[in-house]
């Protein structure tokens, strides 16, 4: 630990040490246009071999301050276009002027990329990174939330979600999974700050049955400017600990100088529940003393009984007794920005969102009956409801010549409330597809009928705030440093209330009535030194040296609270009869630095070297620190920007080294308190006492992922077309493994160790093209498409595989694959066309059915400009494959409730029957291949003249229609594939049981500029 105190100091102490060097400046001004001389706003303006730079506004313009006199090149550089450079002599004093002309280009390699180290050229770094212009995105195709502004994006980037309820998240997975026990999440950071973006799982009496909401989004895709994603420890080594799933580095909008600028938007919408839900079944037959009972084929065909007639009906497609109406959600917001030497950006959004689950017209009159009233809360009528307010205020200062200061702040505050579905007694979906369609029962209805599961009410209730503050300062003009100070406060309630005489009756003690309230407030501190300093060795060598340090703290805490059976009307936690309490604290600190150099060869070939070194709270008090490498190369073979086949040619390659920290408390040796029985005489009193809560393990260490990364970007064909390739492979050692240990110890039944051993490899692949480019029509296609695979190679000696239900982590074999007994055989031995259970052969044991996240990704997306951009049509389809999906609907209607067509039908199809048969025996027999094609996205946009907007007041005006999942293509027998009841915070068996599927959302929205 001393050996990293001085190393840190001494990193520190290099960062601060330079001393001002002021030359004698003037400044550089003029404009940057497209071809067509339209302005260009966003492009980066700089001064080679400096670090001078600026941003054009968005009438174009650029100003440059504190250029030292004499000569220089100007160099502009915006995603899309092609790099343009420029000579000019700056006198003391005085102002020189230079103009510049954008021409489109696929991809190019100035493109400026953030790093851990700062800002640098696509050119100089040796492994992939993804780039999302989220602002120009948006003023296309306006998105609801931040996965969805990821999802499709970026190859190698999967976004899963749980289901289509609103307000629940997704799992944001790069690369695939390399961790048997740890979370595969990425880190995020918004503006240099590491933020929050899990996915809290809802329990106790707030349990809904599947999905959660995420902290991703909570960010919202209006105030980003663009979104960076670094998929590997190859590239994100000096990220630090926690990185080696990746890093997703979020940058938000800034002022640009020059009077107000405002955005105004009104967003109106439609949402809809596109699945084909099955229909239930009612066989109703005669045994053979002429009583009436269920009697399906396999028992008509083995004597038991006479079919007499079949009844089918749905309850989620008739009217009167469906819960699935149309949603509606509108949205409200408004951006200004501007200023001098103080530039400003401020923006506030409205969003308001009600989904199609809305109580059904025969419970609303059912209850109207029984409560002798008819007024019901909101709540239960619309149980799922989002409500969110974002808030944004960014500010640039230049405080000095060679100085600036960046500060941001965000405000959230949302209200999200979630209704009862999935692996759930209360299931709204459950209770309809689990129902009888015997014409003779007293309810249709599963398990609890909608008129008591919507009266139990659960909702989350989240403030947070965001705040960063950056100072970069230019002691030279070969030396830039910065330091980066915030703090992410995220404050929540996970609450939920079931009133007295309502609710599920067959729920515990629910209709006695529920109440609970866990508040939780969770705090990221993020402290960042670093300085670079740039300089040219020869006139053909350059050079680049950075250092730094981080300091990152989390802290949890938490109280729990809950109570049940109330008296009538009862509603606060202290009128309960029965009351439980809790809390909950969790720190993890670490602290790390790195040293980085790279060294340019005839700005074509660029070699980096670098190291990070960290301790971390939850490492073994016996190991001292992680040191993570990190090389990559970078050579550009060919670059002519006028060459008509290929343009430029880059090949790229890195390694590098990164790792996951264990849980807080797992290298601890801790006590937990526990309420113990003591007999005393013939009377048993309660005591307070404890027991061993961890045996601790002084050794324990971080998991360490080592990745390598080769690939290729080319630009060809008139700089019209770039494809990029990359071919990656990560070993994570050290893996986390709970190891059993002997009972006779007394202590714990497990304790964490360093056992295993994760394998994970793939490639990447993008094209984008530009197929047609004029003045009428512009026509371009982008593709992406990746593929991933893992295998556990090591658990630990004497470790047996780790399990849960329906997975397995089993050596030889991908991580949380499907596991179960399947069907095996059948055969229609008689002929007679009913399969019964004598005809199916089923496995003795579980067996691999298959991964349960997608291996395979491929996407299209398309834009389609006419007359000058006056309308842009455009699309995305995806493409997700290479992974099975447990469709437990179906499989709970035939093995257990009896209600499905392939059970009750004489003339389903034989091997639907079959699966139907062997289900109760053989759970992996509705093991699926869930692959699909989704028509992800579909955009018109009509930017309407200048004289409409006008006639308003404005400078522009733009009416976009945005439609959002609106088909699916699948053989996944049930109703959406993406529906996972796993939830949206942890990888698992992937089992399919009914929620929502992603709802087919349509949304109109007016854009103006003043």
């Amino acid at each position: 630990m001393e050996r990293l105190r001085e190393f840190v100091f001494t990193l520190v102490s290099l960062a601060l040490a330079a001393a001002p060097a002021l030359a004698q400046t003037g400044t550089v001004t003029g404009s940057v246009q497209d071809e067509g001389g339209q302005p260009l706003a966003g492009a980066q303006v700089t001064v080679e071999g400096t670090t001078i730079g600026v941003v054009s506004n968005e009438s174009g313009r650029y100003l440059l301050n504190n250029v030292p006199a004499g000569d220089h090149d100007i160099t502009v550089v915006l995603l899309g276009y092609a790099t343009a450079t420029q000579s000019v002599t700056v006198e003391a004093g005085g102002t020189a002027v230079r103009d510049f002309v954008l021409g489109l280009v696929a991809l190019s390699m100035d493109e400026i990329v953030v790093t851990a180290t700062g800002e640098q050229r696509r050119r100089e770094i040796g492994n992939a990174v993804a780039k999302i212009e989220t602002s120009i995105l948006t003023e296309v195709a306006p998105v609801t939330s931040f996965q969805e502004l990821l999802q499709g994006r970026a190859s190698g980037v999967s976004v899963i979600p749980s289901d289509g309820t609103v307000g629940t998240g997704a799992r944001i997975r790069i690369r695939g999974i390399s961790s048997a026990t740890l979370s595969p999440d990425p880190l995020v950071y918004v503006d240099g700050i590491r933020v929050n973006s899990g996915s809290p799982a809802l329990g106790g009496d707030q349990y809904i049955g599947g999905g959660e909401p995420s902290f991703f989004n909570d960010l919202n895709p209006e105030e980003i400017e663009s979104v960076e994603i670094v998929k590997g420890p190859s590239a994100a080594t000096l990220y630090g600990t926690q990185a080696a799933n990746g890093v997703i580095w979020i940058t938000t909008k800034r002022g640009t100088e020059g009077p107000p600028r405002w955005n105004i938007w009104v967003e109106q919408g439609l949402s809809q529940d596109q699945a084909e839900y099955p229909g239930i079944y009612y066989s109703e037959g005669r045994a053979p003393n002429g009583a009436t009972r269920p009697c399906l084929p396999m028992q008509q065909a083995m004597g038991q009984c006479t079919i007499q007639q079949l009844h089918e009906r749905n309850l989620l497609t008739e009217p009167e007794y469906s819960p699935i109406k149309n949603g509606h959600r509108q949205q409200y917001g408004a951006q200004v920005s501007g200023g001098n030497t103080v530039r400003y950006f401020v923006s506030a959004e409205f969003e308001n969102e009600t989904s199609v689950v809305q109580m059904p017209e025969v419970s609303r009159e059912f209850l109207y009956d029984e409560r002798g009233t008819t007024v019901i809360p909101d709540r239960q009528l619309q149980p799922n409801v989002l409500t969110k307010f974002n808030l944004r205020t960014n500010l640039t200062a230049d405080v000095r010549d060679n100085m600036d200061l960046n500060v941001s702040v965000g405000l959230v505050k949302s209200d999200v409330y979630l209704p009862q579905t999935g692996d759930n007694l209360e299931g709204i979906y459950g209770t309809a597809i689990f129902g009888t369609a015997n014409p003779n029962a007293a309810s249709p209805f599963g398990f609890a009928p909608p008129d008591q599961n919507f009266a139990h009410i659960v909702w989350r209730e989240t403030d947070r705030f965001i705040n960063s503050a950056r100072l970069n300062w230019r002691p030279t003009d070969y030396i830039t440093s910065h330091a980066t100070v915030g703090m992410d406060y995220t404050g929540y309630s996970d609450e939920s209330f079931n009133a007295p005489g309502q609710g599920c009756a067959i729920c515990g003690q629910q209709r006695q009535g529920i109440r609970a309230i866990d508040s939780f407030t969770q705090y990221k501190y993020s402290v960042d030194l670093g300085s670079s300093a740039n300089f040219d060795i020869t006139d053909r060598i350059s050079s680049r040296t950075s250092v730094g340090a981080q300091y990152n703290e989390d802290l949890l805490e938490g109280t729990l609270n809950s109570a049940a059976v109330f008296p009538p009307g009862g509603q606060s936690i202290d009128a309960g009869a029965t009351k439980n309490s809790g809390e909950i604290t969790v720190e993890t600190k670490t602290v790390g630095s790195y040293i980085e150099q790279q060294l340019g060869w005839n700005d074509r070939l660029y070699v980096i070297g670098a190291m990070r070194v960290d301790q971390n709270s939850a490492f073994g008090e016996g190991f001292e620190a992680a040191w993570y490498p990190k090389a990559s190369v970078s050579f550009i073979t060919i670059d002519d920007p006028g060459a008509s086949w290929i343009s430029s040619l880059r090949l790229r390659g890195a390694f590098g080294q990164s790792g996951l920290q264990p849980d807080a408390n797992a290298a601890l040796r801790y006590l937990l308190p526990v309420t113990s029985s003591i007999l005393v005489g013939d009377q048993t009193t309660s005591q307070p006492s404890v027991t061993i809560g961890g045996l601790g393990n002084i050794e324990l260490r971080p998991e360490r992922s080592t990745e390598y990364e080769l690939g290729f970007d080319v630009t060809g064909l008139d700089n019209r077309v770039d494809i990029q390739f990359t071919y990656y492979n990560k070993s994570t050692t050290d893996a986390l493994v709970n190891r059993e240990l002997p009972g006779s110890l007394g202590a714990t039944q497990t304790r964490v160790e360093n056992l295993g051993e994760v394998m994970n490899q793939g490639f990447e692949v993008s094209l984008d093209a530009r197929i047609i480019e004029n003045e009428d029509l512009n026509w371009t296609v982008g593709i992406t498409g990746a593929k991933n695979s893992n295998e556990l190679i090591e658990l630990g000696e004497g470790v047996t595989p780790l399990q849960g239900f329906g997975y397995k982590q089993a050596v030889g074999f991908p991580l949380y694959g499907l596991w179960w007994p399947r069907l095996e055989s059948w055969e229609d031995a008689n002929g007679d066309g009913i399969i019964v259970p004598s005809e199916v052969v089923v496995s003795d044991t579980a067996v691999f059915n298959g991964s349960t996240i997608p291996t395979q990704n491929l996407q299209l997306a398309t834009s389609l400009s006419l007359w000058n951009d006056r309308l842009e049509i455009g699309g995305l389809a995806d493409y997700q494959g290479g992974y099975v999906s447990h469709n437990v609907n179906t499989l709970f209607q035939c093995a257990f409730v009896q209600n499905c067509r392939d059970l009750n039908d004489p003339n389903a199809p034989l091997e639907a029957q079959a699966k139907a048969v062997a289900g109760s025996r053989a759970f992996g027999a509705y093991a699926e291949d869930a692959s699909f094609v989704k028509i992800r996205e579909a955009h018109i946009r009509l930017n309407t003249p200048r004289a409409w907007a006008e006639r308003i007041g404005a400078r522009t005006a733009a009416i976009i229609l945005t439609g959002r999942n609106l088909y699916t293509f699948t053989n996944f027998t049930s109703w959406d594939p993406e529906v996972n009841t796993s939830g949206a915070s942890t990888d698992g068996p992937n089992y399919n049981f009914v929620q929502a599927g992603q709802l087919r959302t349509f949304m109109l929205r007016v854009n103006l500029g003043y």
